[in-house]
């Protein structure tokens, strides 16, 4: 990311942390839906078969907690440039794995499942948005071993706010397609969002989709 545009969007994480504090308002979350998208995206393959997950833009590094509730316990790696947000997520979750990381800065690691929620949902203003989300899931693709999954604003929507991005669903899915020959697409969970899932390869069957557990956001 241009660092103009990551000044930007720390500067709006920072002013949102010390508005809300530990809250998904901080992340964007302004609908009490993030147990929802979550469920979305551990969906792409049995959780059971995953050992090792990377949670790219990790925020606080709530996933892990509810992860946690689903059962899992397996290895969670959160990663996130604004270290504000990692650094409260290490006091909420001191057990996970929290670094102040770009998904290009991991080496030669790689994990059994990479997720991205809510990262792809702000224009960029001095790096174009589209070159930044296509390298984006193609360092995450890169990373897994199973499958690499992320969520969207859709362009089927009745209204357009200029400070939100919205993503063609058919976009995406023609750039994972150039990525891997296996690819899930979700329009269905919500009204206006949509998530897709890149495959490593064909061995790997989708998970239960969950209903989100209740209880604050």
């Amino acid at each position: 990311m241009n660092p103009s545009d990551r000044a930007a969007y720390a500067a709006r994480y920072r002013e949102r942390l010390a508005r809300y504090g530990h809250d998904p308002r901080t992340l964007g979350w302004m609908n009490g839906r993030q147990a929802l998208r979550f469920d979305s995206l551990l969906s792409a393959c049995p959780l059971e078969a995953v050992g090792a997950i990377l949670d790219v833009g990790c925020g606080f590094g709530d996933l892990s907690a509810h992860l946690r509730a689903r059962g899992w316990r397996g290895r969670y790696t959160g990663i996130d440039f604004i270290p504000d947000l990692i650094e409260v997520g290490r006091k909420a979750h001191p057990d996970a794995d929290l670094r102040v990381a770009d998904v290009a800065d991991l080496g030669g690691e790689e994990f059994d499942l990479v997720l991205a929620s809510g990262i792809f949902n702000a224009p960029l203003v001095h790096e174009d948005s589209w070159q930044h989300l296509s390298e984006t899931l193609a360092a995450m693709f890169q990373r897994c071993r199973v499958a690499a999954a992320s969520d969207f604003l859709s362009s089927y929507v009745d209204y357009r706010d200029p400070g939100i991005l919205y993503t063609s669903p058919e976009r995406v899915f023609s750039l994972a397609k150039s990525l891997t020959r296996r690819v899930r697409l979700l329009h269905d969970y919500l009204p206006f969002e949509f998530a897709v899932a890149l495959y490593r390869d064909d061995t790997v069957r989708p998970g239960a989709r969950f209903r989100a557990i209740t209880g604050p956001e």
